[in-house]
């Protein structure tokens, strides 16, 4: 059943849309939007970038084409703006007050949840500057105190609604860290072996990997880690389990990771 054929698929009233039934129609429905004007120049053309972007709107509480607008793929993670995040905590209605002011050279950020105390993040010119990211050209450069604002702001939200976002980043702070992480987003071989020969423990690279594969979900990373290893569905996999593991092990699941990643997102018609 195609999108275009499907009468089940649109609702009418305040809140009517497309809503896709199954993995073919959801495919079927990114893959028309991929080729829209109307959306986010970024979404153009990439049908699996949409498919991820409205299942993260839909994690935390947009709808599709809220999604679309608000949700951007940056560094191969799903990231939120930060007008977008505020908006999703207020309409939680777990947030009882937010401050943010501009105090000198530095923002700052008041917030208070229901039944917790205020929470209060800073960012200053000379974290700005310390980050490097006050000689970058763009909106540091142009709206300076903007980015302060929303650097404070995305500390904020992240701490004291981590729940409402599900672990999502904030899009004005991931852009940042990507640059300062990425010179370019097409690294010169030189660029790529530096990166590279950044030494972090393999149980850690396997964690972020692992974690980042299944949504941040730990029950699921465990239960991905034991199917991995061929352990028994009740093994326990306690504390930090990671530690615990021999190199051949963690080597077993990024392989797997790797494996998964490489398969097709969709059956093909021959083994559907």
């Amino acid at each position: 059943m195609s999108i275009a054929a499907s009468n089940e698929l649109v609702k009418f009233g305040p809140s009517w849309g497309l809503f896709p039934q199954n993995l073919k129609e959801a495919m079927e429905f990114a893959e028309l939007l991929s080729k829209s004007s109307l959306i986010p120049k970024h979404f153009h053309g990439r049908p699996g970038d949409i498919l991820v972007a409205i299942e993260w709107g839909l994690e935390v509480g947009l709808k599709p084409m809220q999604a679309l607008n608000n949700i951007a793929v940056i560094n191969g993670r799903p990231s939120i703006w930060g007008d977008a995040a505020l908006a999703l905590v207020r309409s939680s209605g777990l947030l009882e007050y937010i401050d943010e002011r501009i105090e000198g050279d530095t923002a700052v950020c008041r917030i208070k949840r229901k039944g917790e105390p205020e929470t209060i993040r800073t960012f200053s010119m000379e974290d700005a500057e310390r980050a490097g990211l006050l000689k970058k050209p763009g909106p540091w450069q142009q709206y300076p105190k903007r980015m302060l604002q929303m650097r404070a702001r995305a500390w904020a939200l992240r701490d004291v609604f981590p729940d409402v976002l599900s672990g999502i980043a904030i899009a004005e702070e991931a852009g940042d860290i990507e640059v300062e992480a990425m010179p370019s987003q097409q690294p010169t071989p030189a660029v790529e072996m530096k990166i590279e020969r950044r030494e972090e423990p393999l149980h850690k690279v396997v964690g972020n990997l692992l974690l980042d594969f299944v949504g941040g979900d730990l029950e699921e990373a465990k239960r991905f880690a034991r199917e991995a290893l061929g352990l028994p569905e009740d093994a326990k996999l306690e504390g930090k389990w990671l530690l615990q593991l021999t190199e051949d092990e963690l080597q077993r699941i990024k392989a797997r990771i790797e494996a998964e990643r490489r398969q097709p997102s969709l059956p093909t018609e021959e083994t559907a």
